[in-house]
């Protein structure tokens, strides 16, 4: 039939997957949480395969840990966890930054980040932390992309749900959203001006402001 749109059927491993997943990082499935299978098998009306493969998915998205002949548990990210998850994201991130800065065209290479900006400072001044945790990290990923590697895209989003477990817990460090937009306003500032020097020390001043709320240190 012309002009229908194609759906695509979802298991029962991806619908169990993306539940888990938005559980854990909603917060309602807090750090620590252990998940036995059968529990899970009980709670979803699922066949214990089922579970184990979900889980699974989510293990190696490290979204949860699971230690041989253990039950699956929310992983609580420790001091060295977060800095090494940024210490990853700054090598890619200041990179980019820089990359950008250096080539020809880059205002129409930034046009999706503007684009992604423009959406985070249209959230509501009341909008759940999980919506600006999301317009962040799509900040960051246009960002990536503008940068025109797949290889290297593809390495960004491989850290993506560790770094959503990140900015779920630095809601508290921005009890003003304006902060938080303001900090990615002045990095596309210094990118859409060409200025690397600048751009590259507002974002490692971004990323080093997150590890000092999130380590403590």
């Amino acid at each position: 039939m012309r002009g229908c749109a194609v759906l695509q059927r979802v298991t029962a491993v991806q619908a169990l997957t993306e539940e888990l997943r938005r559980q854990i990082l909603n917060g309602d499935l807090p750090p620590g949480s252990k998940l036995p299978e059968v529990e899970l098998a009980e709670r979803f009306k699922v066949a214990r395969p089922t579970v184990r493969t979900a889980v699974q998915h989510l293990v190696e998205r490290g979204v949860l840990r699971r230690d041989t002949g253990r039950s699956a548990v929310v992983p609580e990210l420790s001091r060295t966890d977060v800095r090494d998850v940024y210490f990853a994201r700054e090598a890619v991130e200041l990179h980019v930054v820089g990359h950008l800065c250096a080539r020809d065209g880059t205002p129409a290479r930034l046009k999706p980040v503007r684009q992604a900006m423009d959406r985070m400072r249209d959230l509501p001044d009341g909008a759940p932390w999980k919506e600006v945790a999301e317009a962040d990290l799509a900040f960051h990923a246009a960002l990536v992309e503008a940068a025109g590697s797949t290889r290297l895209g593809r390495l960004f989003h491989g850290l993506m749900e560790e770094m959503r477990m990140c900015l779920v817990q630095l809601e508290a460090h921005y009890p003003r959203r304006a902060d938080l937009i303001d900090e990615h306003e002045h990095l596309l500032d210094a990118l859409e001006a060409g200025d690397a020097p600048v751009a590259r020390e507002r974002m490692r001043a971004h990323l080093d402001s997150a590890v000092t709320a999130l380590t403590g240190d």
